[in-house]
This record gives structure tokens, sequence and C-alpha cells, in this order.
């Protein structure tokens, strides 16, 4: 009988990282053995678009990091099981910070339960040395649709930030169940943020409704008012605003008050953009 054939996992969390890793253009991943990342290895090593590199050893799998990011200007995925195989990967991610190379160390993780309960191969790793990481993320276990939008917002960050300020290293800590089930044979699309920075090709204004939210800020210069109004007239926009905006122009809405009525329920408060 043939093997059974492996495709993506069913762990949502995992599919989103390894979806957006795709949409950004990420594809050498540096994988070492464990059980805890069996997911995430797992599921790239089924995908055609990744290079895997295996390396037995965690601190040997940081350096090679290191030399195929300086070498090619990509970015480089490393991948490790829990405890403390992920603190080889801290002279690596040391020598990337310094030199802003853009590698990606992905450490699995059961669950901050279970940290300091006499619970295997469990680690604190909430709190990163200065200069290993420009960012640290946590991907959940997701079970809800607040846990997708999380998971989602936190992986494009992550991976945004390897190139932000001129680049450098990032933590991602990515939750597992230990789910077996790997039958998932398309992997499922998730949202790619991307960044727009000034001086940079903005996008195409989308046709339908745009609006502009104010939070709380200072009193608008006349300046700014008129640069807000000539938006809006040009684009059918308004403002959307509570009383500590500091925006007083032809075209504020206190928002609160026409979408926060219980029987009032408008897509008016949901704009395109």
């Amino acid at each position: 009988m043939a093997p059974t054939q492996k495709h993506y996992t069913a762990e949502r969390n995992v599919q989103i990282l390894v979806a957006l890793l795709k949409a950004h253009g990420v594809r050498r991943v540096i994988a070492s053995p464990g059980t805890t990342n069996i997911t995430f290895v797992a599921s790239v090593q089924c995908d055609p678009w990744f290079e895997v590199y295996s390396a037995a050893e965690e601190r040997q799998a940081a350096y090679m990091a290191c030399g195929l990011a300086a070498a090619t200007g990509e970015a480089v995925v490393l991948s490790c099981t829990g405890a403390t195989a992920s603190r080889n990967y801290l002279p690596g991610l040391t020598e990337a910070f310094y030199r802003k190379l853009p590698v990606l160390a992905v450490t699995a993780h059961q669950g901050v339960d279970r940290v300091g309960h006499l619970v295997a191969q469990n680690i604190d790793r909430s709190v990163l040395p200065r200069d290993v990481a420009l960012a640290s993320v946590e991907l959940p276990v997701v079970r809800c649709d607040r846990d997708e939008r999380l998971c989602t917002v936190n992986a494009n960050r992550a991976i945004l930030e390897l190139f932000r300020r001129g680049g450098g290293p990032v933590h991602v800590q990515c939750y597992t169940t230990y789910c077996r089930d790997f039958s998932v044979r398309t992997l499922p699309p998730a949202r790619a943020i991307r960044r727009t920075a000034v001086g940079d090709e903005w996008p195409a204004m989308p046709q339908g409704r745009v609006a502009v939210f104010v939070g709380s800020h200072a009193e608008m210069t006349a300046a700014q008012t008129e640069a807000i109004d000539r938006f809006c007239g040009r684009w059918n926009a308004v403002v959307f605003c509570d009383h500590t905006s500091g925006y007083h122009g032809r075209y504020r809405l206190l928002s609160a008050l026409a979408f926060s009525q219980e029987n009032v329920r408008s897509a008016q408060g949901k704009p395109d953009l």
C-alpha cells in the first residue's frame, strides 16, 4: 500500500503564516528537527514554493540563515521545536541584529499556561534580549474570528518588520495543539497587509465609500482642515470623528452617535477605504 500523502496542516495559525510567507515572497526555510514545530515544517515541505534546508543543530541553523540572507538579500525563516532548542538561536540572531539581516525565527510553543508548571519542553520566551529581534509576536491557536484576525495582523507585522528601517531579525512564537491532521489539500488564503511609506507608489483609490477616521488629536490648523476638506470633496468622503478629534471641517461626523444606536445598523459605517 502506498504511504498516506501529506498536505497542509489543519492548524489555522500555521496556515496563515505559511500563506503570508508566500504572499510576501519569502521562500527559504531552515528547519531543525522536533515535534512541537511539526505542523509548520510538514506544511512547507509539501509546498513546492519553499526551499527547505535541514540543520540538526539550531545554533548552526541560525548562522546558516545569516549567510543565506547576506548572500541573497532575501528573508530566511528558521523553525525549531519548543524548550531550550530556541536558546541556540541567540548567537546567530544577535549577529543578524547588528548586520541588519532579515531572519525570521519561528519558535513553536504549547502555550503560556504550561510554563512554570513542570510540563516538559516549555520555557518562557516572553522577554527577549534587546538585540536579537526587532519585534516579537505570537500566533495563538485559532478558535474564533478574533484569533484569526490577531494571527493575520501579527504574522504580517513580523514579515514586514524584516525589512523596515534597514531590517533585521524578527521572532514569531507559533502555538500548536500537535494536530496530526495534514489533509488540507489547498492552502486557505490569508490577507496580506502592505506598508506604504513616503516615496513609495501608493495603491489606487478603490471604488465605493471612502472615509477618514480621526481619533483624539490636537486642534487642526486651518491648513490641515482645508487639506482634509479638499480630499473629502474630491472623493465624496466623510470624516468619522469624536469630540476630541480637533477637526471641525465641513465633512465632520460624530460617528459614535451615528453608529452606536441599538436599533440602527447601517452599512454606511463600514467604508471600502
